[in-house]
């Protein structure tokens, strides 16, 4: 498998307030993340983390922002008029924790997904092989082939919320984890997710009951 690391850079600001503890708000930025863990083995790596102080029981509404890179390469190799299909899958997951306990609704989003598939049905690459000056059907045995690759950036946003927030110190982290999968018959596959730059903020407020909310 192929694996993207960058080096994490984090600069933190907070805002509306001379002191976190007082802050209505709070933001961190990131130059970059590490986004490794792996999706189906259950773990989560930190993206970004901010720390904000509620004086009162109030709701949190919080924001993740994140560019996401997704690679996916797919070969397939055919002759003799059968087909080849590869298959290559990359996507990239994101949850809000609070507290190190609470997940923010809804829970698990899908921040980026691709899945990449690529058939071909060729005759052969052919060759005069007993050099009568005659290129037979049979003669068409060394495999055509053909390969797809994408890589691309780009930017998502998505609002967490969470409920009935606690008077005191509270540690809201951004979590991400990458998961790839795919298939080939006579190619192959790679496929990769990543992340790149980052924020996250934090805004305490106070929400309408049961008009802000819908739950399924």
């Amino acid at each position: 498998m192929r694996r993207v690391l960058v080096v994490v850079s984090l600069v933190l600001l907070v805002c509306t307030g001379a002191m976190a503890q007082s802050a209505k708000s709070a933001v961190q930025v990131n130059t970059a993340a590490i986004v490794n863990a792996d999706c189906a083995a259950g773990a989560w790596s930190e993206i970004a983390k901010v720390s904000i102080h509620t004086s009162s029981q109030k709701d949190l509404v919080i924001g993740a922002s994140l560019e996401t890179i997704l690679y996916t390469d797919t070969l397939v190799k055919s002759k003799g008029g059968s087909s080849d299909t590869s298959t290559a899958e990359a996507l990239l997951k994101v949850r809000v924790l609070v507290d190190d306990t609470t997940e923010a609704r809804p829970g698990v989003v899908i921040f980026d997904k691709r899945t990449q598939t690529l058939m071909a049905k060729f005759n052969g690459i052919c060759t005069d092989l007993n050099g009568d000056g005659i290129v037979q059907y049979n003669e068409c045995t060394q495999p055509e082939e053909l390969q797809l690759i994408l890589d691309t950036t780009a930017a998502h946003h998505f609002n967490f919320l969470l409920e009935d927030v606690g008077v005191g110190d509270h540690t809201v982290r951004m979590q991400g984890c990458v998961a790839t999968s795919g298939s080939a018959q006579a190619g192959s596959w790679d496929a990769d997710a990543a992340a790149g730059k980052g924020a996250i903020t934090v805004e305490e407020v106070r929400l309408v009951k049961d008009q802000d909310v819908i739950y399924p």
